[in-house]
Formats: C-alpha cells, sequence, structure tokens
C-alpha cells in the first residue's frame, strides 16, 4: 500500500488547486495523494445550528464594518464564512477526519484555516495575508481584512505550525516576516504559473489589431474604471482601437469599441489572449495575479500598476510599465505601444522568456519539492 500525502484545498482558488494537485502527482509518483476540500467541509458537513452560532461571530467580528460602510452589505456572505469561529471549526473537522492517518506530509493552499496535524510536516502554498491589504496605497484595507479575532486565533497559528510557507510572491514574503514575525528561513518564494493551455499557433498579426484586453473578475478593484477613462483619451488618436472585457459585467458601458463578454471557461480564454494586442490591468490590489502570467505566456506588453506583487512579474521598459495608477501615463503608454506595434512585438518576446524562465508551474513544483524534502 502506498504512503500518502494530504492535499487540503479550499474550493477552486482560481484553478490553482488543480496545478498544486498535478505538481504533487507528478514529484511524488511514490505516494497517494488525498485530498480534502475544507470548503466541502463546511457546505455539506456543518450541522445548521454551527451556522446559527456562527451568526453571532458574524456580527462580534465584521457587524461595526457594515454599520460603517467599510464592507459592503451584498458581499455579506463572503464574510459570514470568513470568521473565527468558522476557520477553527474547519480546523478541528480536519483533525477529526484524519484522526489515525499516517502521512509523509501535508499541504494546504491559502491560510484560511490550519492543517496542521501531529508529528506531521505541514506546508502552506499561499498568495497573500490578511495584513498585506494594510500594504496597498489606494484601497481602504478595511473593506478587505478578516477581523483582528481571526488573525490572532487562527491566521498568525497556521503560520507558526507550517514547517515552510510557500509564496507566490515578494510582498507576502515581506507581510509574513515584517507584519507576522515569521522567520525568515520559513518563508519561500516560488510564484506560480499560469492556468491557459493554448491549443493553436501563437497570431503574430495580433499586435497590429490595436486590441486591448482585461481579464478580471472585480471590476472596480482590477482598475475597470480607471480603464474607461484611459481608453476614451485612446480613442482621439486612435479610433479603431478596440477593449476586450472578461471576467465580469460592468453595466452602462457606453464607449464606442468595447466588447463585455463576462465570465469565459478558462479552457477557451486563450483565443482572446491570442486576439489582443496589450494586457492592460491597473488593479489597486493584487496578490500575485496569475493574469499576468498567462498574458505573458501569449507574449503580451503588459501594462499595470506599481503595487503589490506586481513587480516581480514587470519589468519596467522591458515587458511592460510599471504605472502609478496615474490616467494621464496609461494613455500615454497604450498610445505609445499602439503606435509601434514592433515594440509591442519586442516586449511580448522579453515577457515570455522572462515568464519561462520563472513562472511555469514546472519550475513552482521543482521549488515546492525541494523545500518540501528538507523536512522528509
Amino acid at each position: 500500500m502506498l504512503a500518502k500525502i494530504l492535499f487540503i484545498k479550499f474550493g477552486n482558488f482560481s484553478n490553482i488547486n488543480n496545478s498544486v494537485y498535478r505538481i504533487l502527482k507528478k514529484n511524488y509518483p511514490e505516494y497517494q495523494i488525498e485530498t480534502i476540500d475544507a470548503w466541502g467541509i463546511i457546505k455539506y458537513k456543518t450541522p445548521f445550528y454551527y451556522l446559527l452560532i456562527n451568526f453571532f461571530y458574524f456580527l462580534k467580528e465584521y457587524g461595526f464594518d457594515f454599520i460603517s460602510a467599510h464592507k459592503k452589505w451584498k458581499e455579506w456572505k463572503q464574510w459570514f464564512f470568513a470568521t473565527s469561529y468558522i476557520s477553527d471549526l474547519i480546523t478541528k473537522k480536519l483533525k477529526e477526519l484524519c484522526k489515525g492517518k499516517d502521512y509523509k506530509f501535508t499541504l494546504q493552499t491559502q491560510s484560511l484555516f490550519n492543517g496542521k496535524l501531529e508529528n506531521i510536516p505541514h506546508f502552506i502554498y499561499t498568495d497573500h495575508t490578511t495584513r498585506t491589504n494594510m500594504l496597498y496605497p489606494d484601497i481602504n484595507a478595511k473593506q478587505y481584512m478578516r477581523s483582528k479575532r481571526f488573525i490572532k486565533k487562527c491566521e498568525i497559528r497556521a503560520y507558526e505550525d507550517a514547517s515552510t510557507i510557500f509564496v507566490f510572491g515578494s510582498l507576502v514574503a515581506h507581510s509574513l516576516i515584517s507584519q507576522y514575525k515569521i522567520a525568515k528561513e520559513k518563508v519561500s518564494i516560488v510564484y506560480a504559473g499560469s492556468n491557459v493551455n493554448y491549443k493553436i499557433p501563437l497570431n503574430s498579426e495580433k499586435y497590429f489589431l490595436q486590441n486591448i484586453l482585461f481579464v478580471g473578475t472585480e471590476w472596480e478593484r482590477k482598475g475597470g474604471p480607471l480603464l474607461l477613462e484611459v481608453f476614451k483619451n485612446v480613442l482621439i488618436k486612435h479610433p479603431n482601437a478596440s477593449l476586450t472585457i472578461i471576467g465580469c459585467n460592468p453595466k452602462n458601458i457606453t464607449l464606442p469599441n468595447c466588447k463585455v463578454l463576462g465570465k469565459v471557461a478558462v479552457e477557451k480564454i486563450f483565443k482572446y489572449y491570442n486576439l489582443a494586442s496589450i494586457f492592460c490591468l491597473p488593479t489597486v490590489k493584487e496578490p500575485f495575479g496569475i493574469v499576468f502570467v498567462e498574458a505573458m505566456s501569449f507574449r503580451l506588453p503588459i501594462l499595470a500598476n506599481n503595487i503589490g506583487c506586481i513587480p516581480d512579474l514587470v519589468i519596467n521598459d522591458y515587458n511592460g510599465y510599471l504605472i502609478n495608477n496615474d490616467i494621464k501615463q496609461y494613455t500615454e503608454a497604450i498610445t505609445n505601444l499602439l503606435d509601434n506595434p514592433l515594440k509591442c512585438l519586442e516586449m511580448g518576446e522579453n515577457g515570455y522568456q522572462y515568464s519561462q524562465s520563472k513562472f511555469t508551474w514546472e519550475i513552482v513544483g521543482e521549488s515546492i519539492k525541494k523545500g518540501i524534502d528538507k523536512f522528509l
């Protein structure tokens, strides 16, 4: 009978969990991989009275944020399941489910609970921390932060119990070391790869199409309103330019040449990358941004804000431009690129080579394996 690895995930995690599972399967073929979905524990295995108890914690931890308008009432369900009580409940249920089982090691994605089992090496792979929200210059951090009780009772303990914390980028590493006082040697930057696999030849003519691509699920957080103002200015000089919006459905867009596609299945999105000239996502909060890796893999120049982990991905004037959330700067950068398709091609090629050197799941898997094997 094969020895086991326990992989603990929470839902889909932007298709990342599927890639992590493939990493484990490839790098540890001698082990059987057991998977537990922590969201499934809450959704299907939690008696109703536990949810009634959680209502008290929801009001205690987030009530003031809703009353003071730091959080939006339409997002109440998201925060209802973000309490310290729910995190502790997942942690306890995991220990019950795994009691008496022997694993070579355990790996969880994200830090919404604590998957540590007694006497078994445990690893976390995450793109963010709660306190990272305090490091973005142009957001109201309270809109996105979990409660102080969650941080103190759940999150800090999860980091302390981990053998190693693998992170997507340098900002998260900085947060763990400076904001959570985690030892530097426990934090390992391994990045992430693209989840979009293309099945058609790359379109070298796309740089002449003047098509700007936006891919993001949250229109406001991802800088959509700013991009519309930028595009309005771009149309003055380039009336044939177009803007394709994927991932969300912003209302009342009246500008010409704008195509809103909403959510597109990950297996179909490749064709839109392959028809774009420029990738622009002026996001104001970004844990890592796998869409940037996807854009690089399709040889697109990238325009984005100089925040978060984006400087890990974009080298200014090499594979794109880092901008300080400024409409004028974005307008100038886009119009200059549309004026020079060969510059788009050059930057796109630079980005592709850069992504292949650091941001593939194969490279990520090798880095994670190297970190885990120290403890086996």
